[in-house]
């Protein structure tokens, strides 16, 4: 039947999300997109465009998924075991796989440098977002901070969640980088 599509779309999307994740989006091609989801480059053409709209689908998929996980993960208790949860789940996220696939956000705003303004944009509204969900965990805890000072301090953790991923680019194991962010939460919410 002319103009039915061939293929799940959502297992598509999942795949193409996993090439562009080991390869990153300027070095995954049309063909590795083909052989991965098992769907010819005419085909995904037809379908989604150009490579960069089939990445913004499965970046876009990713970052609804990523975003909720690092709600649920921020809401388990007080604004020290949310952050303990939130930095476990970021941790376990970035170390999973052999070889471990480090952080698509991450990876991402690296070759963001080189893609288009909507690539850019997207990253953006996913630090944007984590920013806001630990924002939101921070100015929870009672008599810490006011809303400018939980903001202010979101910005931080988010910029230190990038730092994790380059260490974990850098080769430290995923006990390395609890260890760190242990002490890094120590740091914020600790005692004073």
């Amino acid at each position: 039947m002319v103009g039915v599509r061939q293929f799940d779309e959502d297992e598509v999307i999942a795949t193409a999300l996993d090439v562009f994740w080991r390869k990153g989006l300027h070095d995954a091609t049309m063909q590795d997109l083909a052989a991965a989801t098992g769907v010819q480059r005419g085909s995904l053409y037809n379908a989604y465009g150009d490579k960069e709209a089939i990445f913004l689908r499965a970046f876009d998929q990713y970052a609804e998924q990523f975003l909720e996980a690092a709600g649920n993960a921020l809401g388990q208790g007080d604004a020290a075991a949310g952050l303990k949860s939130f930095f476990e789940m970021i941790i376990v996220n970035m170390t999973d796989g052999a070889p471990p696939r480090g952080c698509l956000t991450t990876r991402t705003a690296l070759d963001a440098t080189i893609s288009s303004a909507e690539v850019r944009q997207r990253v953006r509204d996913v630090l944007a977002g984590l920013e806001a969900l630990v924002a939101k965990t921070i100015s929870a805890t009672p008599g810490r901070r006011s809303n400018a000072d939980a903001n202010r301090l979101a910005r931080v953790i988010v910029t230190f969640t990038r730092g994790l991923a380059v260490m974990e680019r850098a080769g430290y194991s995923r006990k390395q980088l609890k260890e760190t962010a242990a002490t890094f939460i120590d740091a914020v919410v600790g005692e004073g």
